[in-house]
């Protein structure tokens, strides 16, 4: 014969292991005051928000009061051009960042310190470099980059000086 005792235990175990199995989404209300000053903007869409989503934005709050302002403002005006971008874009800049974590950190930093050189070149260069890169056919653009990997760095800057003019 069972043991309605053992029946009880086993039955309120069960809801139990079921409920604490169940995505439990975060309460605005269980944020910091931090937090929810933090994530104002999301305040209308919180409770529609995955608890993974959730999650992160309340981990990424905890994160943004230990910024320096210069990294704070940094980020406010990434994320004002992210918002800026269509789904085409943004599905682009996805799939190439998922490309660079996929690098090694070797080719990773060969990206960055390029990106970092080209940002640092006068506006007027850039968009020459940029306008002229862009009108060029796929092929074009292929043995250019070829080209520019056979360089050693001096030779490559210099080349890509005489290129924008």
């Amino acid at each position: 014969m069972i043991n309605h005792t053992q029946l009880i235990r086993t039955l309120i175990l069960s809801v139990f292991l079921v409920l604490s199995t169940q995505v439990s989404a975060l309460d605005w209300q269980s944020l910091t005051r931090e937090q929810q000053q933090t994530l104002k903007p999301f305040v209308n869409q919180w409770n529609g928000f995955s608890e993974q989503r959730q999650q992160k934005l309340s981990k990424a709050a905890l994160r943004w009061k230990t910024l320096t302002p210069a990294q704070k403002k940094r980020l406010k005006k990434r994320f004002k051009n992210w918002k800026k971008l269509n789904n085409e874009e943004r599905k682009l800049a996805r799939e190439r960042y998922k490309q660079f974590r996929k690098l090694t950190p070797r080719q990773k930093k060969r990206i960055i310190r390029q990106r970092l050189w080209f940002n640092n070149l006068p506006n007027k260069q850039r968009r020459a470099l940029r306008n002229k890169f862009r009108s060029m056919s796929p092929s074009e653009r292929q043995s250019l980059r070829q080209e520019l990997r056979q360089m050693d760095r001096q030779q490559r800057r210099q080349f890509l000086r005489d290129f924008a003019n």
